[in-house]
């Protein structure tokens, strides 16, 4: 198996291929603080900074987030 087979999924992947739910987020986010490493939150949760801006503000918007990664387009969205 490859290394970049072996790497684990982001919270996000996981959320967009509907293996967590967002509640789950709670959970990464205390190993992020129990395993320091040099990724700021946004990269270990796998959102860009827009995204993770947009999550803090409203954390609904993590469902338009991952609308947003499946139909491969940008978010936020411009329509």
């Amino acid at each position: 198996m490859s290394k970049r087979a072996e790497r684990t999924q982001t919270f996000v992947e996981r959320y967009v291929n509907g293996e967590v739910c967002a509640d789950d987020v709670d959970d990464y986010i205390d190993a992020w603080h129990a395993h320091p490493n040099h990724q700021e939150l946004h990269e270990f949760l796998g959102m860009s900074k827009e995204e993770y801006a947009a999550w803090l503000r409203d954390p609904e918007v993590l469902a338009e987030i991952a609308r947003a990664r499946r139909e491969r387009r940008a978010f936020p969205s411009a329509e």
